[in-house]
């Protein structure tokens, strides 16, 4: 698994996530984007720090009643795509802190 790859996903996540008015876990990654090249390795346990305990990326839902700016129709798809993109950075993460 390649830098390449987390960055594209975690461009993709920020977009997302500003789509839809989601600014702390956009701003979270940005800062990730930004850093990764001077630290990897403390970038990967920055973006991994992410997951865990209450209110982490884990508990992010996307829909109106949490203040994002997506319509009731839009919530499955927006969720699914937050699903798909979670998953890939958290598996691109631990396999780049596991090299």
């Amino acid at each position: 698994m390649s830098t390449h790859s987390l960055l594209q996903v975690l461009s993709e996540t920020i977009v997302l996530l500003e789509k839809y008015d989601v600014p702390h876990w956009a701003q979270w990654f940005r800062k990730d984007t930004q850093t990764f090249s001077a630290s990897p390795r403390d970038t990967v346990e920055h973006i991994l720090k992410a997951f865990g305990g209450m209110g982490s990326f884990n508990d992010l839902y996307i829909c109106s009643e949490n203040g994002h700016s997506v319509s009731k129709a839009e919530e499955p798809a927006a969720n699914r795509e937050l699903q798909r993109l979670r998953d890939e950075i958290y598996k691109l993460s631990t396999n780049l802190r596991s090299q």
